[in-house]
């Protein structure tokens, strides 16, 4: 799950969810299946610039690091933090201008294991529309952004697709963006807000195996 996430939406379709336009669109590419696992660039909103669509490499880097990103990874996985440990987290605490960001999706991946096999699962909305993820993100020296994902605790709902962890990307509604992006929002002020943040109602259909690993 945490190394897989979908968009499947156009441009004009993440212009219209969103209201505001892309920053860079001839870096946009629709993608069914976005790994982790390699080097992507994926569109976000950040709290710096809430007026475009930016775009951000997945897995946080350092300011000041200048290596290869793969080399950075197989060091210290940045792909997701856990809202339970974002106050304790030392590699976040190091990084200096950390803030928040909206990652659009039209889904992400869960994986169950079943009887010695495992079995991957879609998770969307209504129609395959985008939703909202939360993430943090920074600002490397040359410029570039760097993102990684927020993992809460699963709900009901994914519990039931998913059981080699406990976690899942928190989805923030629509109503709830302004909130999240706000910069008048705590560390404290969040661990009360994530649990209630609205979920929206999903879709969840298995992968098929032709699918899976592609």
């Amino acid at each position: 799950m945490k190394f897989k996430i979908s968009n499947m939406a156009t441009k004009n379709a993440l212009i219209e969810f969103t209201g505001i336009p892309l920053k860079h669109p001839e870096l946009y590419k629709e993608s069914y299946m976005i790994t982790g696992k390699e080097e992507t660039i994926v569109p976000i909103i950040t709290q710096e610039n809430q007026h475009e669509i930016s775009f951000a490499i997945w897995g946080l880097l350092p300011e000041n690091y200048n290596e290869d990103w793969l080399e950075f990874q197989n060091l210290v996985d940045t792909l997701t933090i856990k809202s339970d440990e974002l106050k304790n987290s030392e590699f976040i605490n190091k990084i200096k201008n950390i803030n928040r960001c909206l990652i659009l999706v039209t889904g992400f991946f869960t994986t169950y294991l079943k009887n010695g096999k495992t079995h991957q699962y879609f998770v969307s909305v209504k129609e395959n529309q985008p939703f909202y993820l939360a993430g943090y993100y920074n600002k490397l020296n040359d410029g570039f952004l760097t993102f990684t994902l927020l993992l809460t605790p699963q709900n009901e709902a994914i519990k039931k697709y998913q059981n080699l962890t406990k976690y899942m990307p928190t989805i923030i509604n629509s109503n709830d963006k302004n909130l999240w992006l706000s910069d008048d929002i705590s560390i404290d002020e969040i661990e009360g807000f994530i649990p209630n943040s609205s979920c929206l109602p999903l879709n969840i259909t298995q992968v098929k195996d032709s699918l899976e690993y592609s």
